[in-house]
């Protein structure tokens, strides 16, 4: 698992790829609520290149929801790969997040345009 972060007008742009397995969940939890605290709330998570999450992927993901939220924050799922959409709507874990088809419409969806 590989995370990246960019910011694009002041809103955060997390990129996860490859696998979010228990292995790697509390390294993922860490970052991302290092990115909730030092950003300004709104974080965008780019799942574009995430092959596969388990349940303990889920559970970061939920963890990251619930953080941002004690802030007055806002997080979003951007490009959902075929695989993790279908786990993420079996489980039901998609209901609780905003969803966009790209990280474009996200942004403009919290009123700021790609570079």
């Amino acid at each position: 698992m590989i995370i990246t972060h960019r910011s694009v007008n002041d809103i955060n742009i997390v990129a996860i790829s490859g696998r979010m397995l228990m292995t790697h969940a509390e390294e993922a939890r860490g970052s991302l609520k290092k990115t909730i605290q030092d950003g300004n709330g709104t974080v965008l998570l780019d799942l574009s290149q995430l092959t596969f999450i388990d349940s303990s992927g889920c559970g970061v993901l939920i963890s990251a929801l619930k953080y941002t939220r004690t802030r007055e924050g806002n997080i979003a799922l951007c490009a959902l790969t075929r695989n993790v959409r279908a786990l993420l709507e079996l489980t039901k874990v998609i209901e609780l997040f905003s969803v966009f088809d790209t990280v474009e419409e996200a942004l403009a969806a919290f009123g700021s345009n790609p570079d």
